[in-house]
């Protein structure tokens, strides 16, 4: 079902946390979400079961990884919170919350790539979106 090199155990005490591909990381059944079988893992240095999706935007989600990826693709193209749920049938709290799970899971995963990282030269391709479109003005009294 998938690829258990890629996975490494999230228990920050264990002796492998954060190493891939060590042979300690083996299939511990299955559990299923909106008809789709997600993989339970477990570490075998210390015990710690996990599932797939554990540290990923799909993990504790009600909606299915395609939802998921729709939402997240309206919304990289420029599509607002309530446009986005409008074109996917979906709620704009839900939207919202898997848009504010999807950017710290990219804070997350982006501050640990780059930490230490040193460039002379960087050529970046800039994704611009509107957090906050109108400033908030006082109320009148």
């Amino acid at each position: 079902m998938i690829d258990i090199s890629h996975y490494f155990c999230p228990n920050p005490d264990c002796k492998h946390y954060g190493l891939r591909n060590q042979g300690n990381i083996v299939k511990a059944g299955t559990y299923t979400v909106q008809s789709e079988k997600k993989q339970m893992l477990i570490c075998n240095v210390c015990k710690e079961r996990f599932s797939e999706t554990r540290n990923t935007v799909f993990f504790h989600s009600h909606y299915s990884a395609g939802t998921i990826r729709n939402i997240i693709n309206c919304t990289a193209e420029g599509n607002g919170v309530r446009a986005t749920a409008r074109i996917l049938e979906l709620s704009k709290d839900g939207v919202n919350k898997i848009v504010f799970k999807a950017g710290e899971h990219c804070q997350m995963v982006l501050s640990s790539l780059l930490n230490s990282l040193h460039l002379e030269e960087c050529q970046l391709d800039e994704l611009w979106t509107f957090v906050q479109k109108k400033k908030l003005l006082p109320k009148k009294t």
